[in-house]
C-alpha cells in the first residue's frame, strides 16, 4: 500500500494515461477485485496496462479503509494515530486487573486451549447442523464451497402492503418508475453518480435515463435483464455498463443524502 501511494505521488502531475510498465505496480492488496476490469486493461497485443487515473482512485479508496481501521497509521495524527497509543499506558503495571476486566486468563496456554476448544465445538456444531439442513451442502468446488438452496419467500410485511394500497388509492395510474423519475426531475439525485472511468462520454440525458432504469431494476430486484426488455430503447449491455461505471457505494450514499435532505426541506422546514 505504501509503495502504491509513492507511485501515485510520483505520477500525479503527469498527463500519462497509463502507468509505465517499467514500474513495479502493486495490485494485490491495493485494488478491489470488482474494480480490476476498469484498472487493468489490455492493448492490441494482449499486454496488460494499468489505467493511471482509475488506479489512483482505487488506491485512495483503499487508503481510506485502512486508515479507518488503523491498518495504516499516521505519525503525529490524533484520529489516525498509532493504535498502540490507544492502549492504557499503565497496562503492564495493572496487568492482572486489566485481564480480569477483559475476562481473560493471564496464562497464554490457557487462553489458546480455550480458543482451540471453542473452534472445535463450533466445527462440530456446523457438522451436526449440516446433516439436519438438506438445503445446505458442501460442494466439491474449490476447497469446499458452501451451497445454499433458495429459501421459501417470506410473507410480505403488513406495512408494505398498506403503503402499496395507499399509493394505489392516491395515484392509481402512477408506477414506482414514474415516482423515481419525478424525484430525479425535482431533486436531481442522478447528478451525484460520477463515473469511475477516465472520462464521461455519455450525454447527461442518456445517462439520466439509464441510471433511473438501472436503479429501478436493482432496487426492486427486478434485475437489469428484465428491465432491458421494456420498450425504452436501452439494451442490457447499456444498463450493465452504467451499473459497473456509475453505481457504487459512495455515489449511492450521496444520492440518498440528496433525496433525504429534500424530504427534510419539505416536511421539517424548521431544520
Amino acid at each position: 500500500m505504501i509503495r502504491a501511494l509513492e507511485l501515485v505521488k510520483k505520477y500525479s502531475d503527469t498527463g500519462h494515461h497509463y502507468l509505465p510498465m517499467s514500474e513495479e505496480i502493486p495490485v494485490d492488496g491495493v485494488i478491489r477485485t470488482v474494480n480490476k476490469e476498469i484498472i487493468v486493461e489490455k492493448d492490441e497485443k494482449g499486454q496488460e496496462r494499468i489505467n493511471r487515473m482509475n488506479y489512483e482512485i482505487s488506491v485512495l479508496q483503499a487508503l481510506r479503509e485502512k486508515l479507518r481501521c488503523k491498518e495504516i497509521w499516521v505519525a503525529g495524527a490524533n484520529r489516525y494515530r498509532n493504535p498502540d497509543d490507544d492502549l492504557p499506558t499503565d497496562f503492564e503495571e495493572r496487568r492482572e486487573e486489566n485481564y480480569k476486566a477483559l475476562k481473560q486468563p493471564l496464562d497464554a496456554e490457557a487462553f489458546i486451549a480455550t480458543l482451540k476448544q471453542a473452534m472445535k465445538d463450533g466445527l462440530e456444531k456446523l457438522d451436526t447442523g449440516l446433516q439436519k439442513k438438506p438445503k445446505v451442502r458442501i460442494t466439491e468446488k474449490g476447497n469446499g464451497w458452501i451451497s445454499l438452496s433458495p429459501l421459501e419467500p417470506q410473507a410480505e410485511p403488513v406495512n408494505l402492503s398498506r403503503i402499496k394500497s395507499e399509493m394505489l388509492r392516491r395515484w392509481p395510474m402512477t408506477s414506482l418508475l414514474d415516482i423515481l423519475k419525478e424525484a430525479d426531475l425535482r431533486v436531481g439525485f442522478t447528478e451525484k453518480f460520477k463515473t469511475v472511468a477516465v472520462r464521461e462520454a455519455l450525454g447527461r440525458d442518456t445517462l439520466q435515463k439509464r441510471l433511473i432504469l438501472s436503479l429501478y431494476g436493482l432496487g426492486t430486484n427486478t434485475g437489469l435483464n428484465r428491465v432491458s426488455a421494456g420498450e425504452h430503447g436501452e439494451s442490457y449491455k447499456d444498463l450493465l455498463y452504467v451499473r459497473r461505471k456509475f453505481i457504487h457505494k459512495d455515489n449511492l450514499r450521496n444520492a440518498v443524502s440528496e433525496v433525504v435532505n429534500a424530504i427534510f426541506r419539505v416536511t421539517l422546514t424548521g431544520w
